[in-house]
């Protein structure tokens, strides 16, 4: 497990001050900590003694990451309460949406949780150094276990280092069914053009294989989602613009003014991205896949 990532470092840093001569505290210090490590022992015991299913409960409620959806809805995973776990943001202990501390329990503990923790959360990225970063963290077995990405293509970003860390999800990614990937653009921007046109990227991007599904979003070329689907034997679902989404119509009842006021933001925007994509695909005109 990763301390650094999650957070997994609860002790304090060592006093310099500290001598290893015995004391009487010292010795009483030892005692309350043999004492608290029984009490311990006893209550992983009894956790455990819990049915396999209430405990696998358990795990899913510790840790995947959750939050109050109405707080920020582009934060959240489809129409769920999930929240995807964004590693270009800061993980500060008091926004934790998780408690990832239960894989220390014990042995037994860590082997049941740890494929609720990668294989039931989504990951979301900005920039290619976050995936280098997760996989030291985390070693390649457990970045082996995460099934859903969200990748964020940035205007302006260097196309090499996308293809190559395309190519580790193709190479390392065993494990993912769907990934999410949207491009950003500027038409008014020349200066920092977005990689939705970008060859090598589409290519890199078809070496993947065993997704269930690709969702593709931003600015990108028109011929791209037939060309994937049938590099990757995978359906695609193709959006235009950033604000489309599929979503499950709830009753108005159901939902909270600001779900509402959100659905209504959205779908204004929607016509305008869609304008701005038709645009997009006279600017760049066709593209051809070699």
């Amino acid at each position: 497990m990763a301390k650094a990532f999650f957070e997994f470092d609860l002790s304090g840093p060592k006093s310099p001050l500290i001598n290893n001569t015995p004391t009487p505290r010292a010795h009483e210090n030892a005692r309350l900590s043999s004492t608290a490590n029984d009490a311990t022992r006893k209550s992983n015991s009894r956790f455990l003694s819990l049915p396999t299913e209430i405990r696998l409960q358990i795990y899913e409620i510790l840790l995947i990451s959750r939050f109050d959806r109405t707080q920020n809805p582009s934060w959240a995973v489809g129409d769920t309460n999930q929240k995807s776990i964004m590693l270009h943001m800061i993980q500060a202990r008091q926004y934790r949406t998780m408690e990832p501390s239960l894989l220390q329990t014990c042995k037994q503990v860590h082997r049941e949780a740890n494929p609720t923790l990668y294989s039931k959360n989504v990951f979301s990225i900005a920039k290619p150094a976050e995936i280098y970063r997760l996989v030291s963290q985390i070693g390649i077995e457990n970045f082996s276990l995460i099934r859903l990405i969200q990748i964020w293509v940035p205007r302006g970003a260097k196309s090499s280092e996308w293809v190559q860390m395309l190519h580790l999800l193709a190479e390392k990614g065993t494990g993912l069914r769907c990934i999410e990937i949207a491009f950003d653009h500027d038409l008014e921007s020349s200066f920092q053009p977005g990689l939705g046109d970008n060859q090598e990227i589409v290519r890199a991007l078809g070496e993947i294989q065993g997704l269930d599904e690709l969702v593709i979003k931003g600015y990108y070329a028109e011929s791209w989602p037939a060309y994937l689907e049938k590099r990757m034997g995978a359906p695609v679902k193709a959006f235009c613009g950033h604000s489309s989404r599929e979503k499950a119509k709830l009753k108005v009842d159901d939902r909270s003014d600001e779900e509402l006021e959100h659905e209504r933001f959205v779908h204004e925007l929607n016509k305008t991205e869609v304008e701005v994509f038709r645009e997009y695909q006279q600017r760049i005109k066709a593209v051809t896949l070699l």
